[in-house]
């Protein structure tokens, strides 16, 4: 009888210790070894090194390194755009100038497309369709100058160096208006868009004279000043009262894009429209820009 009560506490003993055993065994398992660097040293051993790059997850690596990535190249737009104002502002503007001055010619081509193609017949859309129409490079050209040299660097100038020290520096409500108002009704009228016509009469070689007397035309008959009001009001109430100094020509930039269409489609509808009235005087039209 003692020797069962014995045989029976030795193998409750055993269980226990086998249990225990063996949950020791899956804790060691289902989770990571942390010792501290005090445990190595006691010991004599050497701290085990960390894990190398291909070793870490891959999923979690691919996040750092876009997300890094994505981080290091919005740095080194913004202090492109700090350290180097003018330069940023040429380029930026120009591409986007040039950009645009690009949609507005293929949007006129198809227009002209349209209006034809009741006219056609069956041999003339085949011969149309293998036809592409040519884009006027010195009229992108002239685009791409004014985009550079007045949208970018000149208003460079005057929008962060010459209005806050007339304006001021604040954001506040009045110093805001006085630069909206004063860009409205002086820079834009007798600066900014006369400019435009300005260079593209270097362009094609035509007067000053001549030059201004299109832009005159284009304001009376074509309402450009009304559209660049309805435009550019708002969006400069925005530039100088939310975006940051550095980025305010990048912002223009953006939004003239959209501008620039507007911009020459006007111009080429008042070219036309002064084509038309030549060709009915005297028989002879007097397209002078190409």
């Amino acid at each position: 009888m003692n020797n069962n009560k014995y045989a029976t506490k030795r193998l409750l003993i055993s269980t226990l210790l086998a249990l225990a055993t063996c949950a020791g065994g899956a804790t060691a398992f289902s989770a990571p070894l942390r010792h501290k660097s005090s445990d190595y040293t006691s010991r004599g051993l050497s701290q085990p090194s960390p894990l190398a790059p291909w070793q870490v997850p891959r999923g979690g690596d691919i996040a750092t390194s876009s997300t890094s990535l994505k981080s290091s190249i919005l740095g080194a737009i913004d202090v492109f755009y700090k350290t180097m104002p003018l330069t940023s502002a040429f380029v930026t503007c120009g591409i986007k100038a040039s950009a645009a001055d690009l949609v507005a010619q293929k949007r006129a081509a198809m227009q002209n497309t349209d209006e034809e193609e009741g006219l056609l017949t069956t041999t003339d859309e085949e011969i149309l369709s293998e036809i592409t129409t040519p884009l006027e490079k010195r009229r992108n050209f002239a685009f791409f100058l004014y985009g550079g040299l007045y949208q970018g660097m000149a208003q460079e100038i005057i929008f962060n160096e010459i209005f806050p020290k007339i304006f001021g520096q604040g954001t506040d409500f009045v110093t805001v208006l006085s630069k909206v108002t004063f860009d409205m009704l002086v820079v834009s009228p007798f600066v900014c868009l006369p400019v435009a016509y300005l260079v593209k009469s270097v362009i094609f070689q035509y007067t000053v004279v001549e030059a201004l007397a299109r832009y005159k035309d284009d304001v009376m008959k074509n309402g450009l000043l009304v559209k660049y009001w309805s435009l550019w009001g708002p969006v400069q109430c925005l530039t100088f009262g939310v975006v940051p100094v550095h980025l305010r020509i990048a912002f223009i930039a953006v939004i003239s894009f959209f501008w620039l269409i507007i911009f020459s489609s006007v111009s080429a509808k008042g070219q036309k429209e002064r084509e038309l009235e030549c060709s009915l005087e005297d028989g002879v039209s007097c397209r002078i820009d190409g």
